[in-house]
């Protein structure tokens, strides 16, 4: 990671910031190399001017309809808006460039199970650091390859200074003291209940992820990530989409997990009143999305929700 710019942030440790000297595989793809090595991937330039305007007209519009209680819920998030509640959004879900991306890094068989707007509003304090991986009870966790990759889609420029995202390199396979804090997904935690936590603290292994509008960041589910706090008065909207790229070679009961998850039966509590999956949605807007849905398997026992890593097997 030697390519790495310095930039000082006042009052705070000096934060390194990735760059393409550093994305080394990007000039020749395929990209997992790059993937499996680092955790992550920064691909510049995916979508055009006019698809972004538009994506950040209907973030606002969902915005505006999410209640204040809902967003203070998830303070340090922002906001945690489930895009089954809002099928306004299947184009990107099934956006070509997006998905010619992921086969770049290697999807041999990708599958769609859930995807949030997360969006930080001025004066937002960071995220918690924390992997999102929850199926660290099969051996092939541990491997190089990732069972599950998260597409973010930011819709406007990032600076550390508004809250861009922050990594921990490498940190999908190997053993972090990041790892072994106190549970990151928990209601206190995203809540921003106590700021001294050091969850939400500035790591000197973190790498700070600037990314323009219409730029994809690619990254593995078991890679620790977080977010610096927005310092401006704007909002910094983000579509996280999560995608299981070689579905049809999973364990069957990891796929029965991730097909229960999809269903909305995973850890994460809805903020709208009625919460729909992506099977409810209008045929019109389903139809866009349906090739990418997965599967049920049925009669498949799922294996175990488990965020938790086995340290041990992490390497050091």
């Amino acid at each position: 990671m030697n390519g790495a710019a310095l930039v000082e942030r006042p009052d705070e440790p000096s934060c390194r910031v990735y760059n393409d000297v550093m994305a080394t595989a990007l000039r020749t793809p395929p990209l997992a190399p790059e993937l499996e090595t680092h955790g992550f991937i920064h691909l510049p330039a995916v979508f055009d001017a006019r698809f972004m305007d538009s994506l950040l007209l209907r973030a606002h519009a969902t915005l505006f309809r999410e209640s204040a209680e809902a967003r203070d819920a998830v303070r340090s998030n922002g906001s945690l808006i489930h895009l089954a509640d809002n099928p306004e959004y299947a184009d990107v879900i099934a956006s070509p460039a997006l998905l010619e991306r992921l086969r770049l890094c290697g999807a041999t068989d990708p599958r769609f199970t859930g995807g949030f707007l997360i969006s930080k509003p001025g004066g937002g304090p960071p995220l918690f650091w924390h992997q999102d991986w929850w199926g660290w009870d099969d051996d092939s966790a541990y491997e190089p390859r990732a069972h599950q990759l998260f597409a973010m889609i930011y819709l406007t420029d990032t600076r550390i200074e508004n809250g861009c995202l922050r990594v921990i390199p490498g940190s999908h396979l190997r053993d972090h003291p990041l790892h072994h804090l106190d549970a990151a997904h928990s209601q206190g935690m995203q809540a921003f209940k106590d700021p001294s936590n050091p969850a939400y603290a500035d790591s000197p292994d973190q790498v700070a992820l600037t990314v323009r509008a219409g730029d994809l960041l690619i990254g593995d589910a078991r890679l620790i990530h977080g977010a610096f706090a927005n310092e401006t008065d704007e909002e910094r909207p983000l579509l996280t989409l999560w995608f299981m790229p070689h579905w049809s070679s999973m364990p069957a009961p990891m796929r029965a997990l991730a097909y229960k998850g999809f269903m909305r039966g995973d850890d994460i509590a809805p903020s709208a009143a009625h919460p729909q999956t992506f099977l409810d949605w209008p045929e019109p807007l389903r139809r866009r999305i349906e090739h990418l849905l997965p599967p049920d398997d049925g009669g498949v026992a799922p294996m175990r929700w488990n965020r938790i890593p086995d340290f041990a097997r992490l390497t050091r």
